[in-house]
């Protein structure tokens, strides 16, 4: 079951009060970064999204695959997914 704050939209572009978050994440070989809307979180599971983050397979497979799991799980909303993966 997912909690109240899932549905909550926190930031929008194009919205009125745009707060952008800025930082810097240093990714090690082998780790990744995942940025998706919900329309990948509301036809995929989070343990599918980890067992496919995990996978050795490249960022642009990893987005195919997780795209692809989305839309064969119903994909009633747009899908949009980024994956950056450390390399040594």
């Amino acid at each position: 079951m997912r909690s109240r704050t899932a549905e909550t939209l926190a930031s929008a572009i194009g919205g009125s009060e745009l707060a952008p978050n800025i930082g810097l994440i240093d990714l090690e070989p082998g780790d990744s970064l995942m940025l998706c809307t919900d329309g990948l979180t509301k036809h995929v599971s989070n343990e599918r999204i980890e067992e496919v983050l995990g996978l050795p397979l490249g960022a642009r497979a990893m987005v195919e695959q997780l795209v692809g799991d989305a839309l064969d799980g119903g994909g009633t909303d747009n899908v949009s997914v980024i994956v950056a993966r450390g390399v040594a």
